[in-house]
């Protein structure tokens, strides 16, 4: 039996999972002033958290923290100022992407087995 830190992410509805990947997913794209990402980056560490603890409750209250942070909630004016995602932002969202994708692939295919039997 694999202990929940060989397993990120276990007991975490799928759901949720998936909107965590959309919004990492989307992150990338946002334009922020350069002092606004600090936000933005705490609530990734803290979904980050989430995730490898398999704490359903911690990962939702980050994934709507980030929610709640994405420019793409309301038409703002663009300033052109603004500025992509600080780089070791960008890795740590990325390498999140993929470890979810991983895990919802994982799950579907344990589905998928089930399925057969």
């Amino acid at each position: 039996m694999q202990s929940r830190a060989d397993s990120p992410g276990t007991g975490v509805e799928a759901a949720l999972l998936s909107r965590a990947r959309e919004l990492l997913g989307d992150l990338p794209k946002w334009r922020l002033p350069h002092a606004a990402w600090s936000r933005p980056a705490a609530a990734v560490e803290a979904l980050a958290v989430a995730y490898d603890a398999g704490d359903g409750l911690a990962l939702q209250v980050a994934v709507a923290r980030l929610e709640v942070l994405s420019p793409n909630r309301v038409d703002r004016i663009v300033d052109p100022a603004d500025v992509p995602p600080p780089e070791p932002l960008q890795e740590q969202v990325t390498a999140l992407v993929h470890m979810i994708a991983e895990s919802e692939e994982s799950t579907r295919g344990e589905a998928d087995g089930d399925e057969g039997r």
